[in-house]
């Protein structure tokens, strides 16, 4: 019998143990607590390796929404999905990219492998769903870019052990709006425990319509990413017109340990940072900076970056910086908070910045507080609390308008590299910028080097990572996410472009994704979004592939809101691949230009010692197989262990093919999965045969009257998984290359998946496919 099985939830998957040549973890936002923005274990990719001729899209990874949240990163993570009843099976070891989506699922995919079903969607290692959304509006999104739905704002965080993911939604409980602390398992997707941040919407005391009540859930979004510090997690919140908000969290527990506003007697004050999370020392100090609001210096602490901690008394400030134009940046929405704190890993100093333009670097023991400048609002003035104030980014005139500033958004990043230590910002209407740091301070402030990139007017500016090996000449990269066509805070559909430049010299640039971008654009920009660089590849968030570039502007209305957007949410995946320049897009189509007709189960008299080993200590059998069979393994055939699993059967599986189609194709693959002794026969992809060594065994004629060739290709299934026999699915395509630089036509068969397991050893579709 010929089964249709979806590709998830239900699909019965599971792993092949890998090497692990290159491991490297990314439990938090912009890699670590300091919040450098900086990966200093990669050796595969650098200055040299990162061209055009060597370096690419490798491939997508399938999402249900937007993806506001930083993807993360686990190396060798064990992965068991048996304990969670709404996940397929899953057992092994897997580089692991965690994505979090605006539709409150959280995916764990395999980072080194593209594992796409026939429907062209990545098949995730484990999947959960936390819920339903909050449904967005004006008072939230008051440009529609993010439409139709809020749910994971914020990027989660992976606990030091690599057991657990905790992660923030926003939920909408049959109308209840409600924050909620998730904590994940990282191995299998089940919910360990949960949280109720704040109140609900139901609650009495709430009234969502009320500005500054002390908490509204239903506009104020937790935006800048968890901190994981000595066992506790932080969770800022901000939203226009709300009080910002601080929530304290016992990791172990999941109890509350503070709420603390940031004006409680006055107004505003969010912590929002562009999606950065607080960062923190090795003290378990915790730094933050905040948004628009009132500050007295006291218990008001709007516009400032704030030094706290955590006692038995709740949140305490231990210090704090508030530019002397406070007054001037509350009026003119120029709040420090669009920017978070770096922490310089080799000196007592931080580097921060804001909407203003304005890079400032503060001595980490004394922050200097505020020294008010003259007049009670004023532009410029000069900050002689603080080791450092630049202008960074200037104000730009838009045709019509006011000046815009050259917010900064995000955090700057930092790199020691060989020559010197290198602090990077880029703000918006502005190239890139790179400032040596020596003696505590930023160098070449009037002639910083600059990128030969410039974004459009507009925001955000660019988001950044570094890649490097340690400090090792010529493997710093700087890597660089900015808006290729439109203001992304007021236009939905705008496009994004990557870049690579030379982290010593960021005038050179390495790579961009429209230089080829036929074969590497990115697809739709992921606002605020930094790229995460890790093990020879780069995962980049967006918003979907395509979607008309259009302004929908603030209330009223101009346009009718969005109703439909881009469909093809995913990260893009870049990384070093053969033949790059020759890499083709592939198109996938149902045709009926080949069938399965018949497949049946054989025991199966296969050694170890007839396979090879590979370098991960597994046994490639794909080649004995065929040796054994006489017929092409339609999927790689790959144990670990270093033994066959008991139980295991040849499967055989005959096609047939239109003559006209085998004539013009350069031959046949397969989509193909199966669980086998706990490690996955590498195959989630399946195998291509070329056409050159297909197993013909026989002609034959179609229902339609069109003369057909048969094929016979063999597989493995059923092979034991403790108690179960677990199945195998499969389904065949022909693939037509009729240029050599045009698109790869992958035409699958119409039939819906096929599947055979325990009882059902045999399928005949003669009759229904053949005369």
């Amino acid at each position: 019998m010929a089964h249709m099985k979806p590709l998830w939830p239900t699909l019965l998957v599971a792993a092949m143990t890998t090497g692990f040549a290159h491991s490297a973890d990314v439990l938090t936002q912009h890699y670590n607590r300091a919040r450098t923005g900086a990966i200093l274990t990669e050796t595969v990719l650098n200055t040299t390796s990162v061209k055009s001729q060597t370096f690419g899209k490798l491939w997508t990874l399938y999402a249900d929404g937007q993806i506001v949240a930083q993807p993360l990163y686990v190396s060798g993570l064990e992965v068991d999905t048996s304990a969670n009843p709404n996940t397929p099976p899953m057992r092994g070891k897997f580089n692991a990219v965690i994505i979090a989506t605006m539709h409150n699922t959280v995916y764990v995919y395999d980072a080194d492998k593209e594992n796409r079903g026939p429907d062209g969607r990545t098949i995730p290692l484990w999947a959960t769903w936390l819920g339903a959304p909050k449904p967005s509006d004006k008072e939230v999104d008051m440009w529609s870019t993010n439409d139709p739905e809020w749910g994971i704002v914020s990027t989660p965080v992976i606990s030091d052990d690599r057991k657990t993911l905790y992660v923030t939604a926003w939920h909408n409980d049959q109308g209840k709006i409600q924050h909620r602390l998730h904590a994940l398992d990282l191995a299998s997707g089940v919910g360990k425990q949960q949280a109720d941040v704040g109140p609900s919407s139901r609650d009495p005391a709430v009234d969502c319509g009320k500005d500054q009540i002390r908490f509204n859930p239903c506009r104020l979004k937790q935006r800048s990413a968890l901190l994981l510090s000595n066992g506790l997690l932080y969770l800022g919140f901000g939203a226009d017109k709300n009080k910002g908000a601080l929530f304290v969290f016992d990791a172990q527990t999941l109890q509350q340990k503070a709420q603390w506003a940031v004006a409680p007697t006055g107004t505003d004050g969010g912590i929002w940072q562009s999606g950065q999370g607080p960062a923190a020392d090795q003290h378990g100090n915790v730094y933050f900076n905040t948004g628009n609001g009132t500050f007295d210096g006291t218990i008001n602490f709007g516009n400032s970056t704030l030094k706290i901690s955590q006692d038995s008394s709740g949140v305490v400030v231990k210090d704090y910086f508030t530019p002397c134009n406070v007054n001037f940046l509350n009026a003119t929405d120029l709040d420090l908070g669009s920017a978070g704190p770096l922490l310089i890993p080799d000196a007592p100093r931080i580097v921060t910045g804001g909407k203003e333009g304005v890079l400032y670097v503060l001595d980490r023991d004394n922050f200097g507080k505020h020294v008010p400048g003259p007049g009670s609002v004023t532009e410029d003035c000069s900050n002689p609390n603080v080791v450092q104030q630049v202008r960074a980014f200037e104000a730009v005139t838009h045709p019509g308008e006011e000046p815009h500033y050259g917010n900064i958004h995000g955090s700057p990043v930092y790199w020691k590299g060989p020559d010197t230590a290198w602090v990077y910002a880029w703000g918006e209407n502005s190239p890139l910028k790179a400032y040596p740091f020596a003696q505590g301070k930023l160098q070449n402030v009037d002639t910083p080097k600059q990128s030969a990139y410039r974004p459009p007017l507009g925001m955000p500016g660019g988001m950044l990572a570094l890649s490097a090996d340690g400090d090792k000449a010529g493997s710093g990269t700087l890597w660089a996410v900015v808006p290729l066509d439109g203001d992304a805070n007021k236009q939905r559909g705008v496009k994004g472009i990557v870049l690579a430049l030379d982290a010593q010299d960021i005038t050179r640039t390495l790579w961009t994704s429209e230089q080829v971008p036929g074969r590497d654009a990115l697809g739709l920009f992921a606002k605020f979004n930094p790229p995460l660089v890790v093990d020879g590849k780069v995962f980049v968030a967006t918003y979907g592939d395509q979607e008309q570039l259009r302004t929908y502007g603030t209330l009223p209305e101009q346009h009718p809101a969005p109703s439909q957007q881009a469909k093809n949410y995913y990260v893009t995946v870049y990384g070093l691949g053969p033949s790059r320049p020759g890499q083709r897009a592939v198109v996938n189509q149902a045709r009926d230009d080949i069938r399965v007709v018949k497949a049946e189960l054989a025991p199966l008299n296969l050694q170890p010692s007839d396979c090879d080993a590979n370098a991960a200590g597994n046994l490639d059998c794909t080649t004995a197989l065929g040796r054994a069979t006489g017929a092409e393994s339609f999927h790689r055939v790959i144990f670990g262990g270093g033994q066959v699993p008991t139980g295991c059967s040849v499967l055989r599986v005959t096609t047939a093919s239109r003559q006209g189609a085998v004539q013009n194709a350069s031959g046949v693959g397969f989509w193909s999965a199966e669980a086998v002794g706990g490690n996955q026969a590498a195959d989630d992809s399946g195998r291509f045969v070329d056409k050159s060594i297909l197993k013909q065994t026989g002609i034959a004629t179609l229902r339609d009257g069109t003369p057909a060739v048969l094929h016979q290709f063999v597989g493995i299934a059923n092979c034991a998984v403790g108690q179960t026999h677990l199945t195998r699915l499969f389904k065949p395509y022909m693939r037509f290359e009729d240029a050599a630089t045009g698109p790869i036509y992958q035409n699958w068969d119409t039939s819906a998946n096929y599947q055979v397991q325990g009882a059902d050893t045999q399928f005949d579709r003669s009759r229904d496919v053949l005369q």
